[in-house]
């Protein structure tokens, strides 16, 4: 994978494919802290193993494949620019909790890529699918829920935009 667009549509597929009923992610970026974390949230069944197995480039749950390696690549990217990745269960919905954060002006960080299009691909294709997209940078902040994420794709282009 090439940006950072391209981790977000993986995980969003893999909560998508576990039963997940809500879906919620959420982008910040913190300037002072030269910080851009990326958390993705859902009320599915959580993992079936323990995270640092996930995490395991030989490890799958989908029986076709003998890899997984969208999330080994995720934390290697994060790590390279800085930061890190972490799995478990989330605190709010239930599910499984992905986290990655790295700095947003390190030379190693992905490009965003076309967040809203992934956003957007996921919403217009699962629609039995609750979507909650919040992005917020500093004090400026958009929070949508449902239809709403595909209604309101102009903000989160305008914010991927701002980090390019």
């Amino acid at each position: 994978m090439h940006d950072l667009s391209l981790y977000l549509l993986d995980i969003l597929e893999n909560s998508v494919r576990a039963g997940a009923t809500v879906i919620a992610t959420s982008i910040v970026v913190e300037r002072a802290d030269d910080a851009l974390t990326i958390t993705v949230e859902d009320d599915g069944p959580g993992l079936p193993v323990e995270p640092e197995q996930a995490l395991d480039p030989f490890f799958t749950t989908k029986g076709h494949k003998k890899t997984g390696l969208g999330l080994s690549l995720f934390r290697q990217a994060a790590e390279a620019a800085g930061g890190g990745l972490e799995v478990g269960r989330s605190d709010e919905l239930g599910g499984v909790r992905v986290s990655a954060r790295m700095s947003i002006v390190n030379v190693d960080r992905p490009p965003l890529g076309d967040i809203a299009a992934s956003l957007a691909t996921m919403v217009v294709t699962n629609p039995a699918i609750e979507f909650r997209v919040r992005v917020c940078d500093g004090g400026d902040r958009v929070s949508l829920r449902g239809p709403d994420v595909a209604r309101h794709l102009a903000e989160i282009v305008a914010f991927q935009d701002s980090l390019a």
